[in-house]
């Protein structure tokens, strides 16, 4: 059923319910639209999402929408464009943004440790791969153009002296579906979040690389967006204390695992650090073509 509304605008709310209190410093009576980059699928990313903005709805005095979409080119495409107001970035597709039409990095989502990282992994489920080496000639998944699915897991196979014509590449629309493809063996080696594979720590897949920390998924926004709505945007999720605060914590416990810790103004090598993982990404791409 969620797929007739791919694509589109999917309204998440009202603007002001019934006995909301508009901030005093709120933008103007206003639609804006929050994106989020589709480490999974639609149908997830909308179930996993929809609480954050019907929080939004409730709290900001101005109606938010949730858009979907199937790949990082478009979703970028729209922010760039205007079309979308906000969007949670990982670090590669912020990189891109940042250089095609100077996005900036509103606030930074902290991990259960409450530090600005996360880790991009290499799973097996393989009994014959004990190691990166053991991969050449075997399927390895990946999510294209994915931080912790694309570019840091090819990165950490050419630092192990494989490059990318020694392994076969099996391309996935989702870090879910990838993690599905790894259970049931139908690729040797696959690259995911750290966060997606702790809930499957039961499961037979091991860990066969991990990466160095990378910078968090930030939400952001083009600098021509109205001033007042980033300010209202960022003052109300900057105050939220999960570690703190027992009904913060309540609240965002039905929140996706990339934004249920808090947040924190972007750190000040946090866009050094972004740049860098699109090195990553734009050497990648050069070796791809």
């Amino acid at each position: 059923m969620l797929a007739l509304f791919l694509g589109l605008v999917i309204h998440a709310g009202p603007a002001v319910a019934e006995g909301t209190v508009r901030p005093p410093d709120a933008p103007p009576a206003a639609s804006y639209s929050l994106g989020v980059i589709p480490f999974y699928g639609p149908e997830k990313i909308w179930a996993l999402y929809s609480p954050f903005v019907d929080y939004l709805n409730r709290t900001s005095g101005v109606s938010w929408e949730l858009k979907l979409y199937h790949n990082h080119e478009s979703l970028i495409e729209d922010l760039c464009s205007g079309r979308l107001s906000i969007a949670l970035l990982g670090p590669a597709p912020l990189g891109r943004a940042k250089k095609k039409c100077s996005v900036d990095p509103l606030i930074v989502a902290l991990g259960p440790d409450r530090k600005p990282f996360y880790r991009s992994i290499l799973l097996t489920g393989d009994f014959s791969v004990r190691s990166l080496s053991d991969l050449k000639g075997k399927p390895v998944a990946f999510f294209k153009n994915s931080t912790a699915s694309h570019v840091l897991p090819a990165k950490m196979l050419r630092d192990a002296g494989l490059r990318p014509d020694q392994v076969r590449p099996v391309f996935f629309e989702s870090q879910g579906s990838i993690m599905d493809a790894l259970q049931r063996g139908e690729v040797s080696a696959g690259g995911v979040k750290e966060a997606l594979y702790k809930r499957f720590k039961k499961s037979r897949l091991r860990v066969l690389k991990s990466s160095d920390p990378l910078p968090n998924f930030a939400f952001c926004a083009l600098p021509s967006l109205d001033a007042r709505a980033k300010k209202t945007f960022s003052g109300l999720l900057l105050a939220l204390s999960p570690h703190a605060n027992k009904k913060d914590r309540e609240l965002m416990r039905h929140w996706d695992d990339e934004i249920r810790n808090g947040f924190i103004k972007p750190p000040g090598t946090y866009l050094r650090d972004v740049e860098q993982v699109n090195r990553y990404y734009e050497e990648m791409a050069h070796e791809n073509k």
